[in-house]
């Protein structure tokens, strides 16, 4: 009776522990998903040309001010899709907001764009989110 006992509290334990396990395998992938969508715009404002502020040339991704992607209530962005399925299973949104530092040297506009890239997104109700930040100069 006491290794019946025994025996139960130690497979419960492990049962939960592989649950537990498995939530935090699903949130590491949910992360990953969510800093790829991130850095893939911090890649495209990174590339994105020709940027040249002082001679009135600025790609769109680097257009001062905040731009979103889907809103909380309609998320937009894939964040996990099951590689068996294809199906999307959780889906995010995205702001990124580009800021004129003001960075000066010698009197002379350094042209220093600061962009804060945020991903979020929803796991069994609740909120998850990923931001980035890069800085970006003028090409020339």
């Amino acid at each position: 009776m006491v290794a019946c006992g025994l025996l139960a509290i130690i497979a419960g334990s492990s049962v939960a522990g592989l649950l537990r396990m498995n939530n935090n395998a699903a949130l590491s992938r949910l992360q990953t998903g969510a800093s790829t969508v991130a850095q893939n715009r911090i890649d495209l404002i990174l590339s994105d040309g020709p940027f040249n502020p002082q001679k009135n040339q600025t790609p769109p991704s680097l257009a001062i001010g905040t731009q979103e992607v889907g809103t909380e209530s309609s998320p937009t962005i894939p964040i996990y899709t099951d590689p068996t399925s294809g199906v999307v299973s959780v889906w995010g949104w995205m702001t990124s907001t580009v800021a004129d530092t003001g960075a000066t040297y010698s009197g002379t506009n350094l042209n220093l764009y600061r962009a804060t890239v945020s991903v979020f997104y929803r796991y069994r109700g609740k909120p998850y989110s990923v931001t980035m930040q890069t800085l970006r100069t003028s090409d020339i």
